[in-house]
């Protein structure tokens, strides 16, 4: 028996980034990828994004939209590695992490 799996959204916010025929993102060779913070479904951001992957020769490929997402810099990313490892939420500003934290402070 096939079980039906149901994805819900949490939030619009989140960013973009260029994804390639193959599923590869377009980026650096130090796993820094091209991306766009946005809102769900902005069609200025996606055109800005797609000409930036243009700009640097991608003439193939879409915006994929990462809900909740956001861009993380070298910094930030070892920070959220070291409180992985501590057993804590890796990012402090996890939106679903929040607001579940906020919904048992208002129900407890």
């Amino acid at each position: 028996m096939k079980s039906k799996t149901q994805v819900v959204s949490e939030t619009n916010i989140g960013m973009y980034v260029w994804e390639m025929p193959d599923g590869s993102w377009v980026g650096d060779d130090d796993g820094h990828f091209m991306n766009i913070v946005s809102m769900r479904n902005d069609r200025k951001r996606i055109a800005e994004l797609r000409d930036a992957a243009a700009a640097h020769g991608v003439s193939e490929g879409t915006a994929v939209f990462l809900e909740g997402h956001h861009p993380v810099s070298d910094e930030e990313y070892e920070e959220q590695r070291q409180r992985l490892q501590a057993g804590y939420v890796p990012d402090r500003y996890d939106l679903g992490n929040m607001i579940e934290e906020m919904n048992q402070k208002k129900n407890g």
